[in-house]
């Protein structure tokens, strides 16, 4: 009697595994579902709330990096101030490696705007130094992206911003 009992015992042990695998597996294509149309759903939000016509990316890149350090970023489109960033080390690390950073994504209405960067860092003599410039840009009915480019100047041992528009 009682090797019958150990058996049933097993038998619904192994079944109650068998049923705890089929529930998880059915759990996990849940999950995967709902990230899935997590995904969409930000996409078409996106979509929605910036149009391709527009949409404007910035980034910053740092071509080399021998004559300044960039600590701080302010851009300003048509005198609004609209994206701030605090360099960590890390951050000024990879961008001296070669990292593009996103600075961020604005709404650009189509037609033209005054694009206003300053950069303020440090330069290669531990220095207070700011990069700055203004562009007036035309937007079309195509996302803008802009890369904000700070590129050394070997000959005057110096750094200066350049925009860059794909």
């Amino acid at each position: 009697m009682m090797k019958y009992v150990l058996m049933l015992a097993l038998f619904f042990a192994g079944y109650a595994t068998a049923e705890d695998a089929a529930v998880r597996e059915q759990v996990m294509t849940a999950k995967e579902a709902v990230l899935e149309l997590n995904r969409d759903l930000y996409e078409l939000e996106r979509e929605l709330l910036s149009p391709a016509t527009t949409r404007a990316a910035f980034h910053i890149t740092l071509n080399h990096g021998e004559y300044f350090e960039p600590l701080a970023v302010e851009l300003s489109v048509d005198g609004q101030l609209e994206l701030q960033h605090l360099y960590t080390e890390r951050q000024v690390k990879a961008l001296r490696m070669g990292a593009v950073q996103p600075l961020g994504d604005l709404n650009l209405a189509p037609g033209k705007h005054d694009i206003s960067v300053t950069i303020r860092g440090v330069d290669h003599q531990g220095q207070g130094r700011e990069l700055a410039i203004t562009e007036t840009v035309s937007k079309t009915g195509k996302p803008l992206i802009v890369e904000l480019l700070i590129v050394d100047r070997e000959e005057l041992q110096s750094a200066r911003l350049q925009l860059k528009y794909w």
